[in-house]
């Protein structure tokens, strides 16, 4: 029985990290597209037109493929956790019914974006589309956060009476819509995503900026790096923010999981030094860099004396989450510092008109740091859910009580992981094709007697 769980864990958790890249894409994708239609409408540029055109393009790929992605991840949401999923329906169904709503509205809005390019006699209409078209794409995150928000911090039944009968009363559906994490999560989840997908979008501009073969193609990549570079800047202040912010409701909520995190053995006491990499070996922390009192003073937000929760040994070591979310919290922290720092660089070369998006050495290092954006997001990401095991629901059901223990999705799984492994070059690869299908120079020289997205 714990293969079978394990593997439903393996097997849901390679599903939903592909469907984050792709969902990740498309709400990056929208947004980069909106401000160069805005750009082009207001500066009647040409290359911020052509650029809206053609992320238009990659953005349906994205929001295709993603969607088939979020099908496949709901079915396997429910055969392989059917007894969680059972409690889901009965308590927390209704952000599940609002994502529906937010998915309609994304589609019926992105096809009149579309197909209906030129029907707009004020292209101002037909730009204000894709406010509907985000609203409808970060709603549908937004709605799933909100369910992964009650597994965290489980609301709207009587946790008591289910604990020790088993059975769903005093339920109020709508109670997961605000359970006491969701402000916190998604107040942080919205601009890493954001900041994630922009710099990988922002890094492949900078790349082809510097495999441009005239002045027409770098003029292009050039805008499209100066629009990514902007928002990025803006969605890392945000991300720390809401970092620090998120790191709050953890001791309020999880400490448990904060413990886990921050590698306390201990806790509970005030000037906690931040524990740096390393781990717990016969009942110690070893291999770790301590700076003394660090923790207290970030936790706090600037009161050394703040005295984090009582640590790891407070609780049973069969709840403790894998030790791993330390190390790879670090790792979180880390790239995100390096991905401001290099924000930081690009904004006092553009301030100081040194033209960053065109410096050869910060185009080299814009795709590496968008990978690594990329990653920490998904980093992320496994800390919070790894650092929620052995629970699926928090403090209300343990994982293999709510998996399925049979071996019929063994086969039919491995199949998935090897689609998937797959599936995220080949998208990438495709809406590259798709985006630069046509020389810039050619499209730039028809815009001005032709518009509208031709596929």
């Amino acid at each position: 029985m714990a293969f079978i769980t394990t593997f439903d864990r393996l097997l849901f958790a390679y599903s939903i990290g592909v469907h984050i890249i792709l969902v990740t894409m498309s709400i990056s994708t929208i947004v980069v597209l909106s401000v160069a239609e805005y750009l082009g409408i207001r500066y009647k540029d040409k290359y911020y037109d052509l650029l809206a055109k053609r992320l238009a393009k990659v953005f349906t790929i994205f929001f295709a493929i993603g969607t088939a992605s979020g099908i496949v991840m709901a079915a396997e949401l429910v055969i392989l956790f059917p007894k969680f999923f059972a409690v889901v329906a009965a308590v927390a169904m209704v952000p599940f019914y609002l994502e529906i709503f937010a998915f309609f509205t994304e589609t019926i809005f992105l096809i009149i974006y579309i197909y209906y390019w030129d029907a707009f006699k004020n292209r101002i209409t037909h730009w204000i589309l894709t406010f509907f078209i985000g609203a409808g794409t970060l709603g549908s995150a937004a709605f799933i956060v909100m369910v992964n928000a009650w597994m965290n911090t489980p609301n709207g039944f009587n946790i008591p009476v289910y604990e020790s009968t088993g059975k769903i009363v005093d339920v109020n559906p709508w109670a997961s819509v605000n359970a006491p994490s969701f402000l916190a999560q998604i107040a942080h989840v919205v601009p890493e995503t954001l900041l994630a997908g922009t710099m990988l979008i922002g890094g492949y501009f900078a790349y082809r900026y510097l495999r441009a073969r005239d002045s027409d193609e770098r003029t292009f990549y050039m805008k499209g790096s100066k629009i990514a570079a902007a928002l990025s800047m803006f969605y890392v202040i945000l991300t720390g923010i809401s970092g620090s912010l998120e790191a709050s409701a953890l001791i309020a909520y999880q400490p448990l999981k904060y413990s886990a995190i921050e590698l306390n053995l201990m806790g509970g006491r005030a000037f906690e030094p931040e524990k740096l990499f390393g781990t717990i070996a016969y009942g110690k922390i070893v291999g770790a860099i301590t700076i003394p009192g660090l923790q207290s003073l970030l936790a706090g937000t600037g009161n050394a004396s703040y005295v984090v929760p009582k640590g790891l040994m407070y609780y049973p070591m069969n709840e403790w989450p894998p030790l791993i979310v330390h190390t790879m919290f670090d790792l979180m922290v880390l790239f995100g510092i390096l991905i401001g720092l290099y924000l930081l660089v690009y904004l006092i070369m553009w301030v100081m008109k040194k033209q960053p998006y065109s410096n050869k050495w910060m185009a080299i290092l814009f795709p590496l740091f968008g990978l690594i954006s990329m990653y920490t997001m998904e980093d992320g990401w496994v800390v919070d859910e790894v650092g929620r095991q052995p629970w699926i629901i928090y403090n209300v059901m343990y994982v293999y009580q709510g998996a399925n223990t049979t071996t019929s999705m063994i086969g039919p799984g491995i199949a998935m992981i090897i689609f998937y492994t797959l599936l995220i070059p080949v998208s990438f690869y495709f809406s590259a094709r798709v985006f630069n299908r046509e020389e810039v120079s050619k499209e730039v020289s028809e815009s001005q007697s032709a518009t509208g997205v031709n596929f």
